[in-house]
C-alpha cells in the first residue's frame, strides 16, 4: 500500500445507516430553530450538505437569515441526536465490510478523513456512536458546515491535509468514496478518484451512469474494495 493517498469517506449510506434516526433528529432540530421540518424523503437528502438541505427546505427565506442561525441549528441537532443515542445504536448499524476496509487502509498508513454533507460536529457524533472515530483524521476532512456546495469540499479537505502532512494531495492521490452521484461529482470536480458504493439509495447501474472509476455493490469484499480505492 501507499501512504501517499488521501481517502475521503462519505458517512451516511457508505459507512453506516442510522435507521432513520438522524433524519428524524434533523427534522426535529429544523422545527426547533426554523419553525417546521423538511418533508423531503431520504433519497432527496442523499449527497447534499446540511446547509443545502436547510436552504432548499425554506426557499421563501433569505440564505443570509437561514445561515445566520446555523450555529443554533447545529446545537439543536447535536442536542436531539445525543438524546436519541440509544435509538441510533439500536436502529442503526455500521455497514458490512466497513470496519475491515478501514482497518486495512489504516494498517497501510493511508490518510483517512471525511468528505460529508454532515455538519462537522454531527459527523463526529455519528461516528462516535458507531465506534468508528479511531479511523479518521477529522482535521483533514471537509464538511457540510464548510459550504452549502458539496463540490467545494474536496479542495477544502486537500488544503487541510496538505497543511497537516506537509505534502500536496491532488488528482488521483485523492480518493472519494461515497454512495451518491454527488460524491462522484465531487471527485470529478478536482480530478480525484471516484469510488461509488451502492449501499445507499442508488443502485449499481444508476451510479455507473455517472462515470465513477469503480462501482462496488458494497464493501464486503475487502480485497476488491482495497483494489478499487488504491487503484492496484
Amino acid at each position: 500500500m501507499t501512504a501517499h493517498k488521501l481517502v475521503l469517506w462519505d458517512i451516511d449510506g457508505t459507512l453506516l445507516y442510522s435507521g432513520g434516526v438522524a433524519g428524524e433528529a434533523m427534522r426535529a432540530a429544523m422545527t426547533r430553530v426554523y419553525g417546521r421540518p423538511s418533508d423531503n424523503e431520504r433519497r432527496s437528502y442523499a449527497g447534499k450538505t446540511d446547509q443545502q438541505i436547510i436552504l432548499e427546505t425554506f426557499p421563501e427565506r433569505s440564505p443570509e437569515e437561514l445561515l445566520s442561525r446555523l450555529d443554533e441549528f447545529t446545537a439543536a441537532y447535536l442536542d436531539i441526536l445525543s438524546a436519541w443515542e440509544d435509538a441510533f445504536r439500536t436502529r442503526g448499524r455500521v455497514l458490512e465490510g466497513a470496519i475491515e476496509i478501514l482497518q486495512q487502509l489504516r494498517a497501510g498508513g493511508v490518510v483517512q478523513s471525511l468528505l460529508t454533507g454532515n455538519l462537522a460536529p454531527v459527523a463526529r457524533l455519528k461516528l462516535r456512536m458507531m465506534s468508528l472515530v479511531e479511523f479518521f483524521d477529522f482535521e483533514s476532512g471537509a464538511y457540510g458546515s464548510d459550504s452549502p456546495r458539496r463540490t467545494d469540499l474536496p479542495l477544502i479537505a486537500a488544503e487541510r491535509a496538505a497543511r497537516r502532512y506537509g505534502r500536496v494531495f491532488a488528482g488521483p492521490d485523492i480518493v472519494i468514496v461515497g454512495d451518491t452521484p454527488n460524491d462522484i461529482a465531487c471527485a470529478r470536480a478536482v480530478g480525484a478518484r471516484a469510488v461509488a458504493v451502492a449501499t445507499g439509495p442508488f443502485g449499481v447501474e444508476e451510479l455507473r451512469t455517472h462515470a465513477p472509476d469503480v462501482v462496488l455493490p458494497d464493501l464486503t469484499d475487502t480485497g476488491a474494495a482495497l483494489t478499487a480505492i488504491l487503484a492496484q
